[in-house]
């Protein structure tokens, strides 16, 4: 199977490369080779998508398969998807829960409303904001490609090679030990490894599974065994004990932690949030997505931030920390004195 990727260098597109090859497909990449490393058995070709000029030579070849990871323009996307819709069979594209225009106040299925966004839109994340863009995206793909192409609407998508912080910010800072500040164990959660959601894409778009559906990763995970997991890898290299300080939910809010980015991945009991994890995945089980447990994210999440933070000679509380990610220790601290 020739299978192109468009991007494929970090995180999902990274391990999609990765699984593909596993295969024994013929993998080849466009990036412009900024934000990753190409993958070992994979050619790699750059370019810039926004460039018409560096899109032409992909037009020089036929390949069975497309699938595109990018969260750029949609005008970008269209351009892509119309040059290419003569020289592929089937067009993958990986969207997100964020089109749902209810979302998240609002349970959500693959018929719910989304953003109403322009198929030729131009702008940025920031001008047209994340949801209408991949909203966008996702008509500039159905419009070049009717009936051959899908289009995967995951939710929060976690495991090695994150390259957002929020796995890798509760990992360090239960592996830093003392007490810590963390939500009621019983608090939802849903999350998809990355290698998961991989596996799924590339066995769709290989067996060309036209249509649309969503990813949410599975229900009955809770912030307790998300803590369990955590605690349980990390231990063997705690220096300091470990005292989790649940608080419920108003009390958080009450002090004033911001959900999802303080403390990431938490999601509060509130009317705008009520419907974050009640979004179907039933299509992609039937299509035979399948999610490893937990914990085994978890621990391969752990041992690739110590082996990286090992090769490049820095702590891994340092690699692993992102802008905007996680609750600052002397805020933590403050909020822990009054609870």
């Amino acid at each position: 199977m020739r299978l192109l990727v468009l991007g494929g260098t970090r995180f999902l597109g990274r391990a999609i490369v990765d699984d593909a090859i596993s295969r024994g497909y013929d993998v080849t990449t466009f990036s412009r080779g900024l934000s990753g490393q190409p993958r070992p058995g994979a050619e790699a070709l750059r370019g810039n998508r926004t460039s018409a000029e560096d899109l032409l030579p992909l037009a020089e070849r036929d390949w069975d398969a497309v699938i595109d990871t990018s969260t750029i323009a949609p005008v970008h996307v269209a351009a892509s998807a119309r040059l290419l819709a003569g020289h592929a069979g089937h067009y993958t594209y990986v969207s997100t829960i964020s089109v749902y225009r209810d979302q998240p106040r609002e349970p959500a299925t693959e018929e719910s409303a989304v953003f109403d966004c322009p198929p030729d839109a131009a702008g940025t994340i920031e001008t047209l904001g994340y949801g209408e863009l991949k909203a966008g995206c996702e008509r500039a793909v159905q419009e070049a490609m009717p009936g051959r192409n899908l289009i995967a609407r995951p939710g929060l998508i976690i495991g090695p090679h994150e390259n957002v912080g929020r796995l890798p910010w509760w990992l360090t800072r239960i592996a830093r030990g003392g007490q810590v500040l963390a939500p009621s164990p019983g608090s939802r959660l849903r999350v998809t490894d990355a290698r998961d959601l991989a596996a799924w894409l590339t066995d769709s778009t290989r067996r060309r599974i036209p249509g649309v559906m969503n990813v949410p990763g599975p229900e009955g995970t809770t912030f307790g065994d998300l803590l369990a997991a955590c605690a349980e890898v990390t231990g063997p290299q705690r220096a300091n004990g470990l005292e989790l300080r649940t608080a419920a939910d108003p009390v958080l809010l009450g002090a004033g932690v911001e959900p999802w980015m303080e403390l990431p991945m938490w999601a509060p009991e509130i009317p705008e949030l009520a419907g974050i994890w009640e979004v179907s995945g039933d299509r992609a089980l039937r299509t035979g997505i399948r999610y490893r447990p937990l914990v085994d994210t978890v621990s391969d999440t752990w041992h690739w931030l110590t082996q990286e933070a090992a090769s490049l000679d820095r702590p891994v509380s340092a690699f692993a920390r992102m802008p905007g990610i996680g609750l600052d220790p002397g805020r933590e601290q403050e909020i822990l004195a009054t609870i």
